[in-house]
């Protein structure tokens, strides 16, 4: 099955999606793909930021890197910490599975990342896009549209926990959201 494919059947029916991954390979599919789209990130969405002048979000919370210089930095630094923070979310979440003694594959957790990242990306850069070219690019919008797709990808990844590992519902969305309560400050304090 296609990438095009398994987004749109991941866009209607999340859980045959997953079911579709299973034999995908483990980790590397995953892997992969959140690269892409990081790549992607970088090159279409902040590279035309800067392009365009447009100052970051919020001022640069680093000392050394000053706010005026902060998005031509990102467009190279961004995509090696999304990745990080994607490895360090499925890794948690490989550790609060086998805290509570249940059976976990990092690698299979590292595909369900990926799949919620090929679901949520193309209308999160959509957004991104649109408010770029109409010139809203701006905290009080994309605070908005970004939390919204982050609570969309902790859905997807409880979907995927539960379809792929057999995980309990309540754990599965417990262990996602406290992936997402640990790594999202990370981003935040990097991502502007």
């Amino acid at each position: 099955m296609n990438l095009m494919r398994l987004w749109q059947i991941g866009l209607l029916h999340p859980a045959r999606a997953f079911d579709a991954i299973r034999s995908k390979p483990a980790p590397q599919w995953g892997f992969w793909i959140v690269v892409f789209f990081n790549v992607i990130i970088s090159l279409v969405t902040i590279l035309p930021l800067v392009l365009l002048g447009h100052p970051p979000l919020m001022p640069s919370a680093l000392t050394f890197l000053p706010t005026e210089s902060y998005l031509a930095a990102e467009i190279f630094f961004l995509p090696i910490l999304r990745v990080a923070v994607y490895l360090l979310g499925a890794a948690i979440i490989h550790v609060g599975l086998r805290l509570l003694n249940r059976t976990s594959d990092i690698d299979q957790i590292l595909n369900i990342g990926g799949l919620a990242t090929l679901i949520v990306m193309p209308p999160l850069l959509l957004s991104d896009w649109s408010l770029i070219v109409l010139n809203r690019y701006d905290f009080a919008i994309v605070g908005i549209t970004h939390p919204l797709i982050t609570v969309w990808g902790l859905l997807l990844c409880t979907i995927g926990l539960t379809r792929l590992l057999g995980v309990e519902t309540k754990w599965a969305f417990g262990l996602s959201l406290v992936s997402q309560c640990a790594t999202i400050p990370l981003l935040a304090i990097f991502a502007r």
